[in-house]
């Protein structure tokens, strides 16, 4: 879960609970508590635990099968879930996963399968999906006043895989950052000559990152339904 450059959750709840302090003192008990209840909390979990974790490194996988690892992760949003809630969170939306097997890395590098989408880790984002769903039905039946709401970007951003032009997008398979074959856009910039001049005509920035417009389309969805409750 401690992967380069990420920040793992446990230290994102302390970043948390140095804010209310700063933010009690600076509004005082009653303000601050208003302000923390109506907030809106959003949290992603999964993507770079399968993919740069599971999946990479040899002691997760011999440690979980796919299912234990599932019901692992989803124990750990749980908790983080009923953490916020006891410091005064009541408005909270958890991210599944997308279509993983579709994202370009995944695609680039299934070169014996003509590079289609991967669909074993496609059917374990759906898998994981229904895990936390259960969790988010679970915690709503036992934390008084919570709103908790799940937001799958799965269906949204597959029909946009599978259908780009739909959505007004060129490219759906590489990236706009890479090489087509091996999609680690880590330097994408301007300079990097593998870098393409429009990113509109791709639904993928870099090897994990949908552009600008397709998380544009992305969001309007996840307002649409999941945060509608909200609005």
């Amino acid at each position: 879960m401690d992967l380069p450059s990420v920040i793992p959750l446990w230290k994102e709840m302390e970043y948390y609970k140095e804010y209310q302090e700063k933010l009690r003192g600076y509004i005082g008990n009653e303000k601050a508590n208003e302000v923390l209840g109506e907030a809106l909390y959003l949290i992603s979990i999964g993507t770079n635990d399968f993919l740069e974790n599971y999946y990479i490194l040899p002691k997760r996988s011999s440690e979980y099968s796919v299912e234990e690892y599932q019901i692992f992760l989803a124990g750990i949003a749980e908790n983080f879930i009923t953490e916020l809630y006891q410091l005064g969170a009541r408005k909270i939306c958890i991210s599944g996963l997308p279509p993983m097997g579709c994202l370009p890395l995944e695609r680039t590098t299934n070169l014996f399968n003509g590079s289609d989408c991967v669909e074993e880790y496609n059917d374990v984002a759906k898998d994981f999906n229904g895990q936390l769903q259960e969790m988010v039905m679970k915690l709503n039946k036992e934390l008084p006043g919570i709103q908790l709401v799940l937001s799958s970007p799965y269906d949204i951003l597959l029909e946009t895989i599978q259908d780009p032009n739909k959505f007004g997008f060129e490219d759906a398979e590489t990236a706009c950052c890479g090489t087509g074959l091996l999609e680690m856009g880590y330097m994408c910039n301007t300079i990097n000559p593998f870098t393409c001049s429009d990113a509109s005509k791709y639904v993928f920035w870099d090897s994990f990152h949908p552009t600008e417009k397709a998380n544009g389309i992305l969001a309007d969805n996840v307002v649409k339904t999941s945060l509608a409750q909200f609005l």
